[in-house]
């Protein structure tokens, strides 16, 4: 008869008493959250009751839909935001979800990185690094061959969009987990999309991408980023879109595949010979990294017309004053090259070149030598 030794027994006392204790804390919150759900359920049906007899509803009659208006009729509320308003909403739709794992038959939970507590995003990371080794492998057999196409040994084309968030992953992947795993898959994608032959997985890194327009979330103040066209006669990319600084309408046109030159009423960069103009007008350009790539093209016109049309005036002052005029043509500069180049748009967003400034001069007052001066007081 053989006695294991006395050193060998703890270890795999602990690794089962570990093991269990997991299993167990598993078992233990799955059992408190169906609780806690029949609960809720409970008090949703009771305030359901409730609200069909202050309503003279049966409560039969009272779906989801005339739940919300009764609400609404209720707590009539001036808030503008929808999540400040008070909601009435089965459970299930409002609490998160628990997630729930499955077991075979001999009560082992399936899967072999349950342990981990993310399994699904160390799932995630696993198969990044599986399809990274296949698109080395793939470019390394087919670098030098003429049967496969050019296009599938270039890098995945991601232009225009960016990764999804941190809270859209985790409600693709229905898993909590921290930031840091967040940023070691963005990582891993990234490597992933930047490896010649990539474009093999242009799929796969698609469902982790979003278009640059909706990364935005909030709507611009004032006129919005324009179409693309193209030109019927050269072929080529342009964008216009028409905007106002203070008194200074402009329409403004940018050029794709151009060579960074200007003209403003007739007018070239070096034409405006206070440097402040000349870095408002290239503020775009410098931001979004494309200096030399578009060709402007811009209109200005005076609003009120207060300014009589005269040829030999100062085009400058014509249209609304010295800062106005570059600043109305870098608005409108900013949303067309947003509109040809969407990568761009995040940081010409973040500058503050896509909004509108809706800054006018305030107009003089009655007995008044302006806006807010006043006339000297003086006693003699």
């Amino acid at each position: 008869m053989s006695i294991a030794s006395p050193s060998s027994v703890p270890d795999n006392e602990a690794s089962v008493r570990k093991i269990g204790k997991a299993l167990e804390t598993y078992l233990k919150n799955s059992q408190q959250h169906v609780a806690m759900m029949e609960k809720h359920r409970a008090e949703f049906e009771t305030g359901r009751r409730h609200l069909a007899k202050m309503m003279s509803l049966d409560i039969h009659e009272l779906d989801q839909e005339a739940i919300d208006r009764a609400i609404q009729y209720l707590f009539p509320s001036g808030l503008t935001d929808p999540k400040a308003r008070p909601v009435m909403r089965p459970p299930d739709e409002v609490l998160p979800k628990f997630q729930r794992f499955t077991f075979d038959e001999e009560g082992k939970p399936e899967g072999t990185r349950f342990f981990t507590l993310n399994p699904k995003i160390y799932g995630l990371m696993s198969e990044i690094g599986v399809k990274t080794q296949s698109v080395m492998k793939f470019y390394d057999e087919h670098v030098g061959s003429r049967s496969v196409n050019k296009n599938d040994l270039e890098p995945a084309n991601l232009s225009g969009s960016q990764w999804i968030t941190a809270d859209k992953m985790k409600k693709k992947l229905s898993e909590k987990f921290s930031n840091e795993l967040y940023a070691q898959v963005i990582i891993a994608l990234q490597h992933l999309a930047s490896l010649p032959g990539s474009a093999i997985e242009q799929k796969f890194l698609s469902e982790f991408r979003e278009p640059m327009t909706a990364s935005t979330g909030s709507k611009l103040f004032g006129p919005a980023i324009p179409e693309v066209q193209v030109c019927a006669e050269t072929n080529r990319r342009f964008a216009e879109v028409t905007t106002h600084c203070k008194d200074t309408r402009a329409t403004v046109r940018v050029i794709d595949a151009g060579k960074g030159k200007f003209d403003i009423d007739g007018l070239q960069l070096h034409d405006f010979r206070h440097l402040q103009a000349r870095e408002i007008l290239l503020a775009p350009m410098i931001i979004s990294q494309t200096l030399g790539r578009f060709d402007v093209k811009a209109t200005t016109s005076c609003i009120s017309n207060s300014l009589p049309e005269a040829p030999n005036r100062d085009p400058l002052k014509r249209s609304g004053g010295m800062s106005a005029l570059p600043r109305a043509v870098r608005h409108g500069t900013a949303l067309c090259v947003a509109a040809l180049n969407p990568e761009s748009t995040e940081p010409l967003r973040l500058s503050g070149l896509l909004t509108l400034d809706p800054r006018k001069n305030e107009r003089s007052k009655v007995n008044q030598p302006g806006a807010r001066a006043k006339w000297i007081w003086k006693r003699r």
